[in-house]
């Protein structure tokens, strides 16, 4: 049974090809702050013998998180309280990656201001995003790469870029929300020029050795979607 057989991805060699995926625990401080929770739940699954963890969707500013209880890593400090999660996962022999994300128009953190490829709200209830300029998008791309950085320092596994379930990067990908004309916008390659960016970003922190991953909705399921 391959399950649970060994699998290597770059240098990293899993026990097993259990994966946990990243799941919004919702349980940080305010401050973007991992706490006793997070380190109870990671370890956890590390004893339980799961290959490799992977921590929630993980701001990389403040108004880039899902809510104001998601974690955060746009500072040293909120590094310093995912270190020991890190290691106590790795000495279980688990391997652990981080889900770094932006959570664009979907943003429910008390922030005054949300961001957004173009100023097309969530649904009717959700406040009309800010559409981004394009130096929203180079902070943005940098905060990313400041984030990948941490990880690395903290010594993470790997990394997964979330481009999926309607956040920034996904909203930047989809016709439906992106109705830019400028270089961000319009063609494929247009629209996926933040996601490339942001990628080669990460690559310039990020150690060669180890994988980053990516997650992405390949399907909008609507007529003008992707």
């Amino acid at each position: 049974m391959y399950l649970f057989k060994s699998f290597t991805a770059k240098n990293m060699e899993l026990r097993n090809r259990v994966v946990m995926p990243p799941m919004c625990m919702y349980s940080a401080g305010t401050d973007g702050m991992a706490t006793d929770f997070h380190f109870t739940h990671y370890t956890s699954r590390a004893v339980g013998g799961v290959g490799l963890i992977i921590m929630e969707a993980t701001g990389v500013v403040p108004c880039g998180r899902i809510s104001d209880h998601c974690l955060g890593l746009w500072n040293d400090t909120q590094a310093q309280k995912l270190a020991p999660i890190v290691t106590a996962c790795q000495k279980q022999g688990a391997k652990i990656a981080i889900q770094l994300n932006h959570a664009g128009r979907k943003c429910e953190a008390q922030e005054k201001t949300i961001y957004a490829p173009s100023a097309v709200a969530f649904n009717q209830d959700s406040p009309m995003p800010q559409e981004m300029t394009e130096e929203d998008i180079h902070d943005v791309v940098s905060a990313f790469k400041s984030a990948a950085a941490r990880a690395a320092e903290i010594g993470f596994d790997a990394i997964e870029i979330h481009g999926a379930h309607g956040y920034l990067i996904s909203e930047f990908l989809s016709p439906l929300t992106n109705h830019r004309t400028d270089g961000y916008g319009g063609s494929t390659e247009n629209r996926c020029r933040m996601l490339i960016e942001v990628l080669q970003a990460v690559h310039q922190v990020w150690p060669d050795e180890k994988p980053i991953l990516l997650r992405v909705s390949a399907e909008d399921y609507e007529p003008a979607g992707m």
